[in-house]
């Protein structure tokens, strides 16, 4: 059952149909009543009712969720007004400033400003309100901009300007999304800030730049940074806090270099090997930013932030003990670091304990409610949960938090793609690939999208590439090792190479995949999957899949009974022996029911089925399967008839201990079968 209920109402009294809801706030953002003179201040969870206006202030940005979906952040400077919902569209006036719209459905919103009116028929756009114009950019979809001196249809990439009686024109404009600089996200590197400082210390100005980023002004802080630098050139927090806006702009190379001369200035600085944590994980190498944030609580053990990003990477590296031990001294430090909560609540996720985990991601929501990452996690929880819709508002609220991540993006692509919105995957992925072109993780979600669309030389394009990109090794899960991704893992990877007959490249993979990693079930069944169609290889498949059934957690991929034995005497394709080209392969491990059904009829009175059912409730699951088939064979004596029965379940103990029972039978009766050549 999936119930979750606002953080706060604030309006509890008088507005009950509330037509939006507020889900993150920063700085000074206010509420008012289209009667009222009184503004409130907005709060976390606050619900909108028709006619509420709703303003951000100087330093100030917010975000708020639509009653339909869309979401919407709000930039400083901005009022807007909500209209309620007509014909399944959200009515908003932009009155002045910036908004950033993301929107599921297309036409689910409509926006009135001054100069220009706008139809969402995509999913993504930015509109700004000046004096005497309005700009609007379109990210993704397509936008109706029109007023009573024309209209102008806006796709993708393409940005419009409007002025008053003026029909809107086409803009040409570089680079699009720097008008959104303001919705991102720019991770913390400090979280002291000394009071009293002059504005003759270079700490006055990176401790404001700080604060600055914290609500996303970043032209404002460059500006502070620079001032810092002109007082002291050496200034190591200057340094880490440019290689964080790099970071954030994906410039990767950059970033690194800024936070090699932040710990080259002071050593003995935390937030400088934070930094460095920051631009290493950005480049993938986990190692580096896990050595670099060991040498952080190092030189500053009281460091409560290097405690939690040191117990982040633990976590990516699936070392739980010591991620517990680093997240519980940060909480020891200072409970109200956000990274901390949202660390405690992936080690909760990973133990399965969805309550916990739900309630740690909601604290680090209200400390820091601009962070996307506690967002992703609420949405994973509640997926996991079997709540799949819910999860994949929190991911949209993410991507809205900041809008540029790829990950996001891809886990984004995620769920769509769980709910079988295979445009809006398309999209999602595309995106990703654009803002890090050397993450695998959206061409490896892609490729698995695409085999379940029967869509193989494709998908074999997507995994190839996801391959290059990893090392060129087999990719089993999301670069940035979040989280398990053990769903994703599971999937048939085997197949995309058997369905174009790549059989011996498939076996190349699946060996490097084995060497690189014994301990990883994923790799020995992607060997399964590609032995199973391999002639005279039966004995090589089910030991594989055996190998790969004791290594694997809990997940929903059952196996079927026929793959678990050897000597089934079926000519290739002439049983049930393979599943349809378009089996979905989830990629998300959530509480849920599955059911695979597969068949055979021929001649000679040739006939056959395949059933299982399978099942994830919390900590356990479970699956049963039969396999039938039956024949007079191809000539007399031939005959044959076997059933195979399988019965399996799994419990987790731990998140690296589960139990496992398992239950076989096979009948075969048959005649002679023997083949022989004369």
């Amino acid at each position: 059952m999936c119930i979750f209920q606002l953080h706060h109402v604030a309006y509890a009294d008088t507005c009950k149909d509330w037509v939006a809801k507020v889900v993150s706030v920063q700085g000074s953002v206010q509420i008012k009543k289209t009667a009222d003179t009184e503004w409130v201040q907005a709060n976390l969870g606050d619900p909108i009712c028709i006619g509420y206006l709703i303003r951000a202030n100087a330093n100030g940005r917010a975000a708020v969720e639509l009653v339909n979906g869309p979401v919407l952040r709000v930039d400083q400077h901005t009022h807007v007004v909500f209209n309620g919902v007509k014909e399944n569209a959200s009515l908003i006036d932009l009155i002045k400033g910036a908004v950033h719209f993301f929107s599921r459905w297309p036409r689910s919103l409509k926006v009135s400003t001054p100069f220009v009116n706008g139809t969402v028929e995509g999913t993504e756009f930015l509109a700004r309100v000046d004096d005497n114009s309005t700009y609007l950019s379109i990210f993704e979809g397509r936008v109706l901009a029109e007023n009573k001196a024309g209209s102008l249809a806006l796709t993708s990439g393409q940005s419009a300007l409007a002025k008053a009686d003026q029909a809107p024109v086409l803009q040409t404009v570089v680079s699009p999304r720097d008008a959104v600089q303001w919705a991102l996200y720019y991770p913390p590197v400090l979280f002291k800030y000394p009071e009293g400082l002059k504005d003759t210390d270079p700490r006055f100005y990176t401790h404001r730049a700080a604060s600055l980023l914290r609500v996303g002004r970043v032209e404002e802080a460059k500006s502070d940074i620079e001032q810092a630098l002109k007082l002291d050139p050496q200034n190591s927090l200057a340094f880490s806090l440019q290689s964080t806006i790099a970071v954030t702009q994906n410039e990767k190379e950059k970033a690194l270099d800024l936070s090699g001369k932040a710990v080259q200035a002071d050593k003995n600085s935390a937030a400088a090997h934070i930094a460095m944590s920051y631009a290493q994980q950005a480049r993938f190498d986990l190692k580096g930013a896990l050595n670099s944030l060991r040498e952080a609580v190092k030189v500053e053990p009281e460091n409560a932030l290097a405690w939690a990003r040191l117990a982040e990477i633990e976590q990516s590296f699936g070392r739980l003990d010591e991620s517990l031990t680093a997240a519980n001294k940060a909480v020891e430090l200072n409970p109200n670091v956000a990274r901390t909560q949202t660390v405690l609540g992936f080690a909760y996720l990973t133990q399965v304990k969805i309550k916990e985990a739900m309630a740690a991601f909601e604290k680090a929501i209200e400390l820091d409610q601009a962070a996307p990452l506690p967002r992703l996690g609420l949405g994973l929880a509640k997926i996991r949960k079997g709540c799949l819709e819910e999860g994949r508002k929190e991911i949209e609220i993410a991507v809205s938090l900041d809008p540029d991540n790829s990950l996001l993006r891809s886990y984004l692509g995620k769920a769509y793609y769980e709910e079988k919105q295979d445009k809006m995957a398309n999209d999602q992925y595309g995106m990703a690939k654009e803002f890090d072109p050397k993450d695998p993780t959206p061409f490896f979600y892609e490729a698995i999208k695409k085999q379940t669309q029967n869509r193989p030389v494709e998908a074999l394009e997507e995994m190839q590439k996801a391959i290059d990109l990893n090392d060129n090794r087999a990719v089993y899960r999301s670069k940035f090792l979040l989280d398990a991704d053990l769903a994703a893992r599971s999937a048939s990877l085997g197949r995309i190479y058997t369905d174009l007959g790549f059989q011996d490249l498939a076996l190349v993979e699946g060996w490097k995949s084995v060497n690189t990693d014994p301990a990883d079930f994923s790799g020995h069944r992607f060997l399964s999957d590609s032995y199973s169609v391999l002639p005279r290889h039966e004995i090589a498949r089910v030991s594989e899949l055996l190998q790969s059934q004791l290594l694997q957690p809990i997940n929903i991929n059952p196996v079927q009974p026929h793959l678990a034995e050897s000597n089934l005497h079926i000519l290739e394709g002439a049983g049930p022996s393979d599943l349809s080209f378009n089996e979905f392969n989830p990629l998300f491990n959530r509480n849920r029911y599955s059911l695979q059904i597969s068949g055979i009829y021929g001649e000679n009175n040739t006939i056959g089925d395949e059933i299982v059912v399978a099942a994830v409730q919390g900590k356990a699951s479970i699956s049963a399967g039969q396999f039938h088939y039956e024949t007079d064979g191809w000539r007399k004596n031939n005959d044959q008839k076997q059933d195979i029965y399988n019965l399996f379940a799994q419990i987790e103990l731990t998140p690296t201990t589960s139990v496992q029972a398992e239950f076989r039978a096979r009948d075969f009766d048959h005649g002679d079968l023997t083949l022989f050549c004369g």
